[in-house]
């Protein structure tokens, strides 16, 4: 996510991208960012459960979604990766 001029990373796994994107703003460590709190986390997985995550034109496996918090914009892009991990063989996301 890009929040206030800060990145932040994280993996999950997921079904979907639709399912990634709840599944990581649920997991998301709001004490790494800067001015964002509980109340901005639940912001953004009300934001995030009600868009779509948009595909990204001419790039393989690449989708946004978008939150309004507090008047600032956060960014949230997802990229579907596939698991070396041979317990568990699901696509990330």
């Amino acid at each position: 996510m890009d929040y206030e001029g800060g990145t932040y990373i994280s993996q999950v796994y997921a079904s979907s991208e639709k399912t990634a994107c709840r599944k990581w703003a649920e997991n998301l460590e709001v004490s790494r960012i800067a001015g964002f709190g509980t109340k901005s986390k639940e912001i953004l997985i009300n934001e995030i459960e009600d868009e779509e995550p948009v595909s990204i034109n001419n790039v393989s496996n690449v989708w946004c979604s978008s939150a309004l918090i507090r008047g600032k914009l956060a960014l949230v892009t997802f990229i579907r990766t596939e698991s070396t991990n041979n317990a568990n063989p699901k696509s990330e996301i």
